[in-house]
């Protein structure tokens, strides 16, 4: 008798790395990848048609809420979520955890760690990439310390408050050092916690949790911080 195949479902927007982690994937003969998908919606569609065991999906997809797609697939199916192509922050780390994910790799991962990552999330457990262990739990350490009635986390705290006094998505990358990508998932995650839908909504939200002040102390501190000579 043989063993039983690991299906998965792929995610990835870019269809030249699709390809690719296909191929590698489906050199270990225990997988095979039953469908693709290059966006949120197609991605719902996929896990509804397909039966399957593992759902890998990037972390950041052009026009779509990862977060709000992981949820939704973890209210439809009972299956198991690896998040690929994490940039290094703890917070969206920590938050894509809460969503249901169960595996965690980041960028330029090996085809060893993905083998790995599905071992893991397989056998009913977690898989984090090297260094991300540490993060989640630090996190989730200061989130229990920060309590407010949306459930955001401390960077996410942050952002807001620079955000709604002001500051567009490429300035609070550059202040926290982050790409202009990871600031607008934060920005994706902060909205939907809030359920806010524009700039004044953010606004009316940040000054019910008295942010105001916090992005003065913010936008003071950056402005004696150094010029790095990148445009803003």
């Amino acid at each position: 008798m043989k063993d039983k195949l690991t299906e998965i479902i792929l995610v990835e927007n870019h269809p030249i790395v699709r390809e690719g982690l296909r191929a590698s994937l489906e050199s270990d003969i225990s997988v095979k990848v039953v469908a693709e998908a290059e966006d949120g919606p197609s991605a719902i569609f996929a896990c509804d048609k397909y039966s399957h065991d593992i759902l890998i999906i990037n972390a950041i997809l052009p026009g779509s809420d990862t977060f709000q797609i992981i949820s939704a697939i973890k209210r439809r199916i009972n299956n198991k979520i690896i998040v690929s192509s994490i940039e290094q922050d703890a917070n969206i780390l920590h938050d894509l955890r809460r969503c249901g994910a169960e595996g965690f790799i980041g960028k330029d991962a090996s085809s060893g760690e993905y083998a790995a990552a599905i071992q893991a999330v397989s056998k009913g457990g977690l898989y984090f990439s090297k260094n991300m262990a540490d993060a989640i739990f630090e996190v989730a350490r200061a989130t229990n310390d920060k309590s407010n009635a949306y459930g955001l986390t401390g960077r996410e705290l942050e952002i807001l408050a620079l955000l709604s006094s002001g500051l567009c998505n490429k300035e609070v990358a550059n202040k926290y050092e982050l790409s202009v990508r990871t600031v607008e998932a934060h920005r994706l995650n902060i909205r939907r916690k809030t359920q806010s839908n524009t700039l004044s909504d953010l606004v009316r939200v940040s000054r019910s949790l008295g942010l105001a002040n916090m992005a003065g102390n913010l936008k003071a501190r950056r402005a004696f911080e150094p010029y790095d000579g990148h445009a803003l």
